[in-house]
């Protein structure tokens, strides 16, 4: 499982970086980055489909079904909702909306096994790490968050920041579940494969829709916008190494750890992104920040370890005493 938790590190800190680009590109609108971002997690793609062309004959029309959805809800809708969040409500307001997705996630799967009949916890071990958890996100966005209460009622757009950081949150509670329904349900395909299964659907969509936003929004007079050097490189960036390569690293663990292992990973996602905010603006982190990240690696760890329980072997005290002997 140690594998498994490193490749969802690492996905995390890439993750995590995608939180800055509205701010590395002001100028553009939120919808052409994550355009522009799918446009190239498509080309890439393409390359990965080919370079593992064997497992084409091992999926059927519903798995590209499940790819379509996953990649459509997952990888162009809410990363739309998450930077216009960003754009309208800033960042604490969004990482704080978003933070609530590992516990979502934790839950929500830790039932379905229990309805499925897989080994899970019961509730009431998740209480106290979950909680934890849930505090030093708060404490980790305090700063944000106070500053984004206090300009709220100058902010108008406040609202429609609000509405979108819930939507991303509800897709992407939904998205790291069903995408990991699929991949343990296929442990034979690459998780790399099935990467490129999903962003490859998004190249055609992609072209069309920059292409239609380019023509009828009147956002750019440009087609690459004002600034399309830095405009070109960072979607470049982001599409192929934080997006690209932190999906194919979060398919990888997402197929050798359960779901419910899976949710509190995401914690990090929101520790990265805070991270690479100070980084951003030049600033050391605040003593709640600072708190708050030490309380949510806390959680995290002891919920690993919790679920990491249910794998140890179970030994009976007629074993137990044989063994004193």
């Amino acid at each position: 499982m140690l594998i498994g938790i490193s490749f969802g590190l690492a996905a995390c800190v890439l993750w995590g970086f995608t939180y800055l680009l509205p701010l590395l590109l002001p100028d553009y609108p939120t919808t052409y980055i994550s355009v522009a971002r799918g446009i190239v997690m498509g080309v890439t793609a393409l390359a990965g489909l080919a370079l593992q062309r064997q497992y084409l004959k091992q999926v059927n029309l519903k798995d590209w079904n499940t790819a379509f959805w996953l990649t459509l809800i997952g990888n162009l809708i809410q990363p739309w909702c998450l930077f216009s969040a960003v754009q309208y409500a800033g960042v604490a307001l969004a990482a704080t909306f978003f933070g609530l997705i590992p516990v979502l996630v934790a839950l929500i799967a830790n039932e379905r096994d229990k309805r499925k009949g897989k080994k899970y916890l019961p509730l009431s071990k998740l209480i106290l790490p979950l909680s934890v958890i849930f505090i030093g996100l708060i404490l980790a966005n305090f700063e944000g968050l106070i500053n984004v209460l206090e300009d709220y009622k100058s902010n108008p757009n406040f609202l429609i920041g609000v509405i979108y950081s819930v939507l991303s949150t509800a897709m992407w509670t939904w998205y790291p579940i069903r995408n990991a329904d699929w991949l343990l349900d296929h442990p034979k395909i690459s998780p790399v494969f099935f990467t490129s299964m999903q962003c490859s659907l998004l190249l055609p969509f992609g072209i069309v829709l920059y292409v239609a936003l380019w023509l009828f929004s009147g956002d750019l007079k440009e087609f690459f916008g004002p600034s399309p050097f830095a405009f070109i490189g960072w979607s470049l960036f982001a599409g192929v190494v934080c997006s690209f390569g932190a999906t194919a690293l979060w398919n990888a663990m997402s197929q050798k750890v359960p779901t419910a292992v899976a949710g509190p990973m995401l914690v990090f996602e929101t520790i990265f992104s805070v991270t690479w905010g100070c980084v951003y603006a030049r600033a050391f982190p605040t003593a709640t920040l600072f708190i708050g990240m030490v309380l949510l690696v806390s959680g995290v760890v002891y919920t690993l370890m919790l679920f990491n329980s249910l794998n140890e072997p179970v030994v009976s005290e007629a074993e137990s005493s044989a063994g004193g002997m």
